[in-house]
């Protein structure tokens, strides 16, 4: 079976391409009223994720059977068996991998072994010379997971690519930065979001950093002890896209630890996405009114026909909050077991990495398609307090004094004005002596021009242009970077996937040398 991951990967997008095709022209009774528009397909995923999800078994499987293919060309190779016995088993794989698409029974090994022996009599049992389900399962545990992290850093880039573009057309969009769920201070939209992009990078970081772990292969461990046959190792790992090898015998089958740290990653990293949701699902309140969900990403009450309710960030939080409880699950099956080889061990499924796609794909339309109140975030920077760090600041200019002083007395300004049912940029000059001659006893020099400088919300955006600040200048700076970092991270998931396509290739060139097929 010659089938590479990637192009079953391939497949398996047609096949998906082709179910929304279906959708988009079969009505979807769910959406009526306000989100009477077909869902988009970032959404769609998070609903059928769950049903396509393949048990890691499943899931596995075409990488077991290169493992078979890269372990009987080294043995032959080796001399530890003959290349007839070689040509035999080769060809028998191919009858036995076809069998194995229609009977999942035959994708454990010990089945599938038995019915090789079967098929081409017991020159088949020469095929798990100095070899373990041991080793075998982590090899293509490995193998998985390394395509899976690619998967991921995939989807990542795509999200970061969708925020920059968010950001750069949101440069000059003021809004209010919370904090503790406060209005804070002036920003633009443009350096939230870039925030986020900069979380992303660190992102995609983890994953790159854990690709160099995970790709190494364990396969000679054999149980734990590895094997006195003269195997080469290298030359498996070579022919199965493995960058280097897993060197102690026992680490081999017995570590855990990048499967554990690819559940980590992940919960971080969705932690990170579900905390834009949150934001996200604050600001499309009735209350906040600051952004909208477009329809596509919208769900509708059954009962309420004004509703437009946040599904699609809802059940992305949901698929945040799954990732700890599979991070959880395989930190205690670790701690209950010994530093062995056990099946105690709880693997990270492959329910849990497609929900982590679907909802990055969710999120990735979100951002791409929301619509985005300008008018509304830029009334709320002007009239809610978020201005008065500056209104201190130039009390200090103006008048010398220093900032606590300052603080207390925008302090007292502020509440006088709430009191007086008087907006942020509603202060006056005479309100600010009334209150420093409250606080220090004496008025205090400041001009009716630094006063409205400091009240207007885009003036206190244009002053922050340093390093990493508000100001457009400084995001378009940003912008700029992060962009040059997209394009390397770019460069190293395409150096990772064509690395693997090579040793594919040298894998069949391998086996066409043994049986004579292309």
């Amino acid at each position: 079976m010659n089938r590479t991951p990637f192009a079953l990967r391939l497949v398996t997008a047609a096949v998906l391409c082709l179910s929304w095709a279906v959708q988009a022209q079969t009505p979807d009774a769910s959406r009526i009223g306000r989100t009477s528009v077909p869902k988009a397909p970032g959404f769609q995923a998070l609903y059928d994720f769950d049903a396509a999800a393949k048990t890691l078994p499943d899931a596995t499987f075409p990488y077991e059977v290169r493992v078979h293919r890269a372990h009987v060309v080294m043995l032959a190779e080796k001399g530890i068996i003959s290349r007839d016995d070689a040509r035999k088993i080769l060809s028998g794989l191919d009858t036995i991998d076809a069998r194995a698409q229609k009977d999942a029974s035959l994708r454990t090994y010990l089945p599938y072994e038995a019915a090789l022996v079967k098929e081409i009599g017991s020159v088949a049992g020469r095929m798990h010379t100095g070899r373990s389900r041991n080793d075998l399962a982590n090899t293509v545990n490995r193998m998985f997971y390394r395509d899976q992290i690619n998967r991921t850093v995939t989807a990542l880039i795509a999200l970061r690519s969708a925020v920059i573009d968010k950001a750069e057309a949101n440069m000059d969009t003021v809004m209010v930065v919370y904090t503790h769920r406060k209005e804070a201070q002036p920003i633009t939209l443009g350096h939230y979001l870039m925030a986020l992009s900069e979380a992303l990078k660190k992102d995609i970081d983890r994953y790159e950093e854990l690709y160099v772990r995970m790709n190494q292969s364990p396969l000679g461990a054999a149980a734990s002890a590895g094997t006195g046959w003269p195997l080469d190792r290298e030359r498996t790992a070579s022919l199965l896209g493995f960058d280097s090898l897993v060197v102690d015998t026992i680490e081999g089958t017995a570590g855990w630890d990048h499967i554990t740290e690819f559940a980590a990653d992940n919960a971080i990293y969705l932690s990170d996405l579900g905390r834009l949701g949150s934001e996200i699902q604050l600001w499309t309140t009735d209350e906040y009114r600051l952004a909208e969900l477009d329809s596509a990403y919208a769900g509708i009450s059954s009962i309420m026909p004004q509703k437009k309710n946040p599904d699609s960030i809802e059940r992305t939080r949901a698929i945040v909050a799954n990732s700890v409880g599979a991070l959880t699950s395989i930190l205690v099956s670790l701690d209950g077991i010994e530093y062995q080889h056990s099946v105690a061990r709880v693997a990270l499924e492959p329910r849990s990495i497609d929900g982590m796609i679907a909802a990055t794909q969710a999120m990735t339309g979100v951002v791409q398609s929301l619509h985005v109140n300008k008018a509304q975030m830029l009334r709320d920077a002007a009239k809610n307090y978020s201005t008065m760090t500056d209104l201190a600041d130039a009390i200090v200019r103006d008048s010398g004094i220093d900032f606590r002083d300052a603080h207390e007395i925008v302090a007292k300004v502020v509440d006088s004005a709430i009191q007086a049912n008087l907006s942020a940029d509603q202060i006056t000059v005479d309100m600010i002596r009334r209150a420093a001659e409250q606080q220090l006893g004496h008025t205090v020099r400041i001009s009716e021009a630094s006063v409205r400088d400091a009240l207007d919300p885009v003036r206190n955006v244009a002053r922050r242009d340093g390093i990493g600040g508000p100001a457009p200048a400084s995001v378009k700076r940003m912008i700029a970077q992060a962009r040059k970092e997209l394009d390397q991270e770019q460069a190293h998931l395409s150096q990772r996937t064509a690395a693997l396509s090579t040793a594919g290739k040298r894998l069949d060139v391998a086996v066409a040398g043994f049986t004579g097929t292309n």
